[in-house]
């Protein structure tokens, strides 16, 4: 674990004085476990999070791997838990350390547990280089649509060096290394434009997923009365081709002017004002045991059944009873995947 001394924690906003003191292409795992630790808590990491899970499952084939196993429609709750263990881990620890070769490593098993069945999905390295390039750009765009500048160019720089640095892990099918990382921010930022306007096939897997991650959002971080604000507020933070590609209509009206100003609002106090914390939020957060992880997902299992959402497996991709066919989506790609 990357620590910090008590003497560089001194002051209201230490991080943007160490920011500057710190060389982005060489201090980056220092830098992003810094941000992590002492400006990141469990509420905003678990928000970007449920904006990055969206945004990787515009292809249908990136959506059916999740609902194929189906965890993050009727666990959504414990399977955000996992992955905010992921990026811990990752953030805390730094790209290269042995906490995080660890952990990746044991991402790329389950990964290939799902490979089996779906075998193809697995195939396309530029998949993978994606869910990294859009972690990378994610805060920094929606701070642009909140009309906050962006994030720090120092800081946004240290994210793409950890990013490849982090991608040197990773595996695809056959236990292959990813094609290389791009080369420079600006690279990766093309990367990423080209990879979200490609002709990505749809399927309706693709809304029951998002809108089981807006839903499960709402409930865990709001009370009852206000689980629709919390959903408009993770709605109105994806673009609106992607929520019209996945067939999920853009909010209008009063609800997109109170997202926008509430966001606002929030992002510029995070950013601009919040004093940074002398205590390690990974230290600090709060993980909740198996058991409250079961009662709130029974919400989310009820409310699948009740709208009639996928239930996983081979029915819910297309396969039928063998997933030795291959599934329908990858076998009737169009032109420009």
């Amino acid at each position: 674990m990357i620590t910090f001394s008590e003497e560089t924690k001194q002051g209201r906003r230490w991080i943007d004085r160490e920011l500057y003191q710190l060389d982005p292409d060489k201090d980056y795992a220092r830098i992003m476990s810094m941000v992590a630790q002492f400006q990141m808590d469990e509420f905003t990491l678990n928000f970007l999070v449920t904006l990055l899970n969206s945004y990787v499952v515009k292809p249908a084939h990136m959506a059916e791997t999740q609902v194929f196993t189906n965890k993050a429609i009727r666990r959504p709750n414990q399977r955000m838990q996992d992955a905010l263990n992921f990026f811990w881990i990752w953030y805390v620890h730094g790209p290269n350390a042995p906490e995080t070769i660890k952990s990746v490593n044991r991402l790329n098993r389950i990964h290939g547990a799902v490979a089996k069945h779906l075998p193809q999905h697995f195939e396309d390295s530029d998949d993978f280089i994606y869910v990294l390039g859009r972690l990378v750009v994610l805060q920094d765009r929606l701070l642009q649509k909140l009309g906050l500048g962006g994030m720090n160019p120092r800081l946004k720089l240290a994210q793409f060096n950890f990013a490849k640095d982090l991608s040197r892990h990773f595996r695809h099918q056959g236990d292959r290394g990813l094609e290389p990382f791009p080369e420079t921010l600006p690279a990766l930022e093309v990367f990423v434009d080209q990879w979200e306007r490609k002709n990505h096939v749809y399927s309706p897997v693709q809304t029951d997923l998002v809108n089981a991650l807006i839903h499960a959002f709402g409930e865990r971080w709001f009370p009852r009365p206000l689980h629709r604000l919390g959903r408009w507020l993770a709605t109105y933070s994806m673009e609106d081709d992607f929520l019209e590609h996945v067939r999920i209509l853009p909010l209008r009206g009063v609800p997109r002017w109170l997202a926008h100003v509430l966001l606002k609002a929030v992002f510029f106090y995070k950013t601009r004002l919040a004093a940074d914390a002398k205590v390690s939020a990974y230290d600090t957060r709060k993980v909740l045991t198996s058991e409250e992880y079961r009662a709130m997902d029974s919400v989310a299992a009820a409310r699948a059944d009740h709208l009639g959402w996928h239930r996983g497996g081979a029915s819910s991709v297309g396969l039928r009873g063998s997933s030795k066919a291959g599934c329908p989506v990858m076998n009737h790609m169009p032109n420009g995947r």
